[in-house]
């Protein structure tokens, strides 16, 4: 106890202090509760994270709540852990309802890492395979300038050398040209 409610207490019996304490410090307790039912109701499990992490913070959440003796049933806790879950398991999630399993929340916590292994990987996201794309180009390109260094002007001293690639290609020239076409030249026929 704090000297400021010692000197308080001096002249309370022990019955008077301890309900003038509860009085005191109970409404606490009932925000505590309050903002904690709130998160519990709010969790919900993360896309991508595993599933064993979420069960835990519930559960977490659900021992508090008994530690401030709010006791919630079991079959509404499994309900609300049920709920938070994504869509990856809904399939779970219905048969689990329909089948009326009741179970405690360390068995539903099983289940649902089982259930989990099953479930097939989800591939990266477009976003982050651009990211990844876009810095093996890079690589690349450096790459191709180490390539390009060599001697340059026989002095010894490495440089980047530099081609420009033509703008317009070469139009193909014939194997064979024929005796009949014109020359673009002189403009005769024949050579």
């Amino acid at each position: 106890m704090t000297p400021e409610l010692h000197r308080q207490f001096e002249n309370y019996s022990p019955y008077e202090m301890l309900q003038e304490l509860k009085s005191m410090f109970e409404k606490q307790a009932g925000v505590e509760r309050f903002d904690l039912i709130q998160t519990f109701h709010a969790c919900k499990q993360e896309e991508g994270k595993p599933v064993a992490a979420y069960v835990l913070k519930m559960k977490g959440y659900v021992e508090q709540l008994e530690r401030l003796g709010y006791v919630l049933p079991q079959d509404l806790s499994v309900g609300l852990i049920l709920n938070g879950l994504t869509s990856d398991f809904a399939g779970f999630v219905r048969n689990y309802n329909m089948h009326n399993m009741g179970k405690t929340i360390g068995e539903l916590h099983a289940m649902l890492i089982e259930y989990e292994k099953g479930l097939p990987k989800k591939a990266e996201t477009p976003q982050v395979m651009e990211i990844i794309s876009g810095q093996i180009q890079k690589a690349n390109k450096k790459s191709l300038k180490a390539k390009g260094k060599g001697k340059a002007n026989g002095k010894g001293k490495d440089k980047q050398v530099y081609i420009p690639k033509p703008k317009n290609p070469k139009p193909s020239t014939k194997e064979h040209p024929t005796k009949d076409d014109i020359c673009h030249h002189c403009k005769k026929v024949g050579h």
